[in-house]
């Protein structure tokens, strides 16, 4: 029994501990060893763990590719009934490079001169016209000047005018045009007729031929079927 009153509150124990320190250590000792084992039970758990996912992973690859590689004959001699694809192409592009070269230059001239004639003031006439104009193997020309642009080549004209006034309303009306442009007159001069007629004036000039003027008769817009090798077999 303990002799101390309960109200005092003393423990019924001592709190001394009377174990030999050699002993406690030996405790100590026997739970780190046991915790040392069983963090290396649960490491080796894992590594047989990941060694196994990795093992069964590689056997389903190598069972998936031996799959695969035994569909590869098929593969291929369905890929060679697409040999004739790469000439289809081929020839494609042989038709619209053609095309594109044999119309650079395509002009259709009897609608462009009429344009350019029906765009003549009253009181002026042309006396001649000359075209210098590009070729399919060079389609575009410069003019030569500062501020050159490419175009279609150039028309030369000349011809007589009842006023000055007329030429350059002749100079306006050319480069209202959208087939031409960078009109000028390059010469005015008064003439005189036979004696009794009211004087006139004589002008030559030029014009640039611009892109608008080609005849779009190259440029179409189709649907490219490429044929199956079934439809050609049912053919």
């Amino acid at each position: 029994m303990n002799a101390v009153p309960l109200t005092v509150g003393a423990p019924r124990t001592p709190l001394v501990d009377l174990l030999p320190p050699e002993i406690e250590l030996h405790r100590k000792a026997k739970r780190a060893k046991a915790l040392i084992g069983v963090a290396l039970i649960l490491f080796l758990v894992v590594l047989v763990g990941a060694w196994y996912g990795t093992f069964a992973m590689r056997k389903s690859v190598e069972s998936d590719r031996a799959a695969e590689e035994l569909k590869t004959p098929d593969k291929k001699a369905e890929l060679a009934t697409y040999d004739y694809v790469p000439l289809v192409y081929a020839t494609l592009d042989n038709a619209v490079t053609a095309r594109a070269w044999a119309g650079g230059s395509d002009i259709t001239w009897a609608t462009q001169l009429n344009s350019l004639i029906s765009a003549i003031p009253t009181n002026v006439a042309l006396t001649s016209m000359a075209v210098s104009a590009a070729t399919p193997s060079e389609p575009f020309m410069l003019d030569g000047t500062p501020f050159q642009q490419p175009d279609l080549g150039q028309l030369f004209f000349s011809g007589d005018a009842a006023s000055e006034a007329e030429v350059t309303a002749l100079q306006d009306a050319i480069d209202a045009l959208p087939a031409f442009r960078n009109t000028y007159i390059t010469s005015v001069a008064i003439a005189a007729g036979e004696e009794g007629d009211v004087p006139y004036w004589t002008f030559t000039g030029t014009t640039r031929i611009t892109s608008n003027a080609l005849s779009g008769r190259t440029v179409t817009e189709q649907l490219i079927v490429i044929p199956s090798p079934s439809a050609e077999s049912e053919g």
